[in-house]
């Protein structure tokens, strides 16, 4: 029998066979177990094993969080992966999700809560985790992009992250100090021309008397400064006696 020529997909599905891999939506996450086909995932579904699994879930309370863990233990792989691989380089979502389900024991999308790739790659960018570039700007094929083949995926360090973070503390503090000197500007500018305003629409005062304040400490009245004018009038005096007068002259 000819052996089958590389890159054919005959050669890639015996590599796939080889390896333990086969089509992921015929695996069962909570067995671990992996099935060929359509028929035979439906017969692991009715198996008693498979049921008694499920029942197992229910009857301890774990059946309504077990989506949400496989969830996180799903994001937490990929991210991992992605930064001892590629680091903070950037690559295509599609083929790093080929490396990603290269692991026989990873995680699997289908018991998660995102149905595609794309919505889990908007979900981490949306948080801030990665960043996300769309390739092909003019392509409105959205199947193509359900799939997640013209996105691009960077990880973000997080010392990336905290400078982001300082740049825009710092540009907001810069932005609030310029607002408060320019409001303070505006309402020195403003008294400023009330001041001008109120000196004009006022009619001129006459200076008051000077005082005079002692040495005490206490002011006393105002003085004119005109000079003082004494009115003197003289009295009439009237005749002195002679004290040794002769009563006979």
């Amino acid at each position: 029998m000819a052996r089958a020529e590389i890159g054919t997909s005959k050669y890639e599905a015996k590599k796939l066979k080889a390896s333990g891999l086969q089509k992921l939506k015929f695996y069962c996450q909570i067995c671990s177990k992996q099935c060929r086909d359509a028929n035979g995932f439906k017969n692991h579904l009715q198996s008693k094993s498979h049921l008694g699994r499920i029942s197992n879930l229910q009857s301890s309370g774990k059946s309504n969080s077990i989506v949400s863990n496989y969830s996180q233990q799903f994001q937490t792989d990929f991210l991992s992966l992605l930064r001892v691989s590629h680091g903070t380089k950037s690559i295509n979502a599609n083929r790093f999700y080929q490396e990603y389900i290269r692991q026989r024991d990873h995680i699997h999308m289908n018991v998660t809560r995102w149905k595609s790739l794309t919505s889990f790659v908007k979900h981490l960018g949306q948080n801030g985790l990665v960043k996300v570039i769309k390739t092909n700007d003019n392509d409105d094929d959205e199947s193509v992009d359900s799939e997640g083949f013209n996105l691009e995926i960077r990880l973000i360090d997080s010392q990336e992250v905290e400078k982001l973070k300082t740049r825009e503390e710092e540009k907001h503090v810069r932005v609030d100090n310029e607002m408060n000197d320019k409001l303070i500007q505006e309402q020195i500018k403003r008294g400023q021309e009330m001041e001008m305003k109120k000196r004009k629409d006022s009619p001129i005062e006459e200076s008051a008397p000077s005082t005079i304040i002692p040495e005490g400490g206490r002011e006393s009245t105002s003085r004119t400064l005109t000079p003082i004018r004494l009115n003197i009038k003289k009295k009439s005096v009237g005749r002195l006696k002679v004290a040794f007068d002769n009563d006979s002259e």
